[in-house]
Parts: structure tokens; sequence; C-alpha cells
């Protein structure tokens, strides 16, 4: 018994004039091509993309961005800051990865595309010779205003071709200042608060720390005294007018005494019996003047909250 051809099969097995199976080959070459193309684009748009350039951080400041920003396979070291807790918020992530202390000789080791420091960093002369190595040095600017933050966070987002994460986290932190500024609208008025270090150092106007105040809603004592940029407060000064609210940094941290001796004098600790203060935790790391300075913003703004409440008189019932 036979089979039955399927119809299109004994077409195409069929005699043909010579011009109609030339336009058939044609036809079928094209369809071919046209296929083949096709699978190509779809073989290219799987194809993986440039791989991301390795780095190494060699401060604090600069890991803490790393972390936020980086792919973890292209990180190959922090630095040992990174991994202190009374340095650090991030010590478990950073745990994941070698330590570093920042020399040229670890850098020369890692071979990193791109190695983060900060502006004071102790191996800078040696920029030339990292260059030989095909090593780009990026130094982090350092931020004066909370903008500066943000604008710092996406261009060292781009340097380590991780711009999409810096978007996010700018996005992110956008919105929270707009809650932190929504939140200081409502306060009855501006307390005057002063920053101080356990050595008498502060931050007026143009810091900073002035403008993380400014967002809260405070009123920032050095700056009311003029001071600009980074400076000190004379304890003669501070007993005559003590601000409303005292912001204390560093101090849960072991200091030598001579950069302490400003914070244990006897009117200082006297005067911190009667002035209210919050003391901000130094592995908050908020000092980088990053993003962090927004943890510390909130941070600072529920203890406000709270102290604002105790404030209030009570009423009677």
């Amino acid at each position: 018994m036979r089979l039955a051809m399927p119809l299109a099969l004994a077409s195409m097995l069929a005699p043909c004039p010579q011009l109609t199976c030339a336009a058939a080959a044609a036809s079928a070459a094209d369809a071919s091509a046209r296929a083949s193309s096709t699978s190509e684009r779809r073989i290219n748009a799987r194809a993986p993309a440039e791989p991301l350039p390795s780095v190494v951080s060699t401060n604090l400041c600069a890991d803490l961005l790393l972390l936020r920003l980086g792919d973890p396979e292209q990180i190959l070291s922090v630095s040992h800051q990174a991994q202190s807790p009374t340095q650090s918020p991030v010590t478990e992530r950073a745990a994941r990865y070698p330590a570093n202390r920042g020399a040229v000789e670890e850098l020369l080791y890692y071979q990193p595309a791109i190695a983060l420091t900060y502006l004071g960093w102790s191996g800078r002369p040696h920029a030339e010779l990292l260059a030989e190595q095909e090593m780009r040095v990026v130094s982090l600017p350092y931020p004066r205003e909370l903008e500066d933050a943000l604008s710092m966070t996406l261009e060292i987002a781009r340097d380590i071709d991780r711009a999409l994460a810096g978007e996010r986290a700018v996005a992110q932190a956008r919105a929270r200042i707009a809650a932190l500024s929504a939140r200081a609208t409502t306060a009855k008025r501006p307390l005057r608060a002063l920053y101080l270090r356990p050595n008498g150092g502060t931050a007026g106007g143009e810091t900073y720390v002035d403008a993380m105040l400014r967002l809260l809603g405070l009123s920032n004592l050095a700056a009311e005294h003029g001071l600009r940029g980074w400076g000190s407060v004379p304890l003669e000064r501070l007993i005559a007018d003590p601000p409303d609210l005292f912001l204390l940094g560093y101090f849960d941290q072991s200091q030598p005494p001579s950069k302490s001796r400003y914070g244990r004098h006897p009117l200082f600790v006297d005067l911190l019996e009667q002035v209210p203060s919050i003391r901000l935790p130094s592995s908050s790391a908020w000092g980088c003047g990053g993003l962090e300075l927004i943890d510390a913003a909130e941070w600072i703004a529920a203890r406000l909250d709270a102290f604002e409440r105790r404030s209030e008189p009570r009423t009677r019932e």
C-alpha cells in the first residue's frame, strides 16, 4: 500500500519551469538570509556586556560608596576601616573582601582598573607609577552641601560603570531629604544647636554639618557666631552663650588627653548636665559627608522628636 505524499512536499519535488524554480530558489535563499540575520541579532543580544572595571577602595569614605554602588564581582578589596565595628556601619558586607591599608604596594598587588582614594591619600605622589600599570586613580571630592554628596554619588557611579545604581541611590536619597525637609517645617521654633568634638572643634557655615542642621530645621550656633568652615568655639564664649542642644561627635571614642582636654573640662562637663545633647555614633561614618549624612539626619530627627515631646508642657486633666 502506498502512503499519500503531502501536497506541499509533492509540489516541491515536482518538475517546474526554469524561471519558476530560479525564483523559488532565490526566495528560499532570501528567507534563509533573513533567518540567519535574525539569529545573529539574537546571539548578539545575548552576548555578555563588557566586564565592569575592577575596583579597590583605600579608605572608609571610598569603601562606603563602593559597597553601596558597586557590583560584588568588581570589588577586589576594601580598606581595613570598613571592617572595624567602631568605625563602619557596613562591617558585614566589607568582611566579604580582602582588607587593605591604602598602600601603593597593595594596589600594585591587586592591579585594579580603578583605585578609589581620598584627597589626602599618601600614595598620590605615585600616581604616575600606577598609571603605567593602567590603573586609574579616582579621588573623592570633599562635600560641603547635600547636593555635593548627591553629585559625588553620581560621579563615582559613572566612573565605575554603575550609572544606574547611582541614579537609583540618588533618587532614594532625594525622597528621604524631602521627608526630612517637610518634618522641619512643622517645628515650632528653630533650636540653636552646636556640633562639638572632644577637642572643641566645630563646624560653621559652608560645611556638610551646617547643611544637615539646616535640613533638620536647626540653627547652627557656630554659624551665628560668624564661623565659616571648620574651627573651634572658645569655652568662655560657650559658657556665656550656650546652645539649646549639643550634637556631640566622636565622644564615644577613646581620645588621647591632648585631643580631649576641652571635652573633659569641668566647666564643659557641668554645662552638659544643663543642656540636652545628642551623641552621634562614630560607627555611622556620617563624617564622610556622603549619603550617610541622610542616615545621621534621620537618626537625629527621631531623637529631636522625642526631645520636643518631653519639652511640651503637660496639660491638666
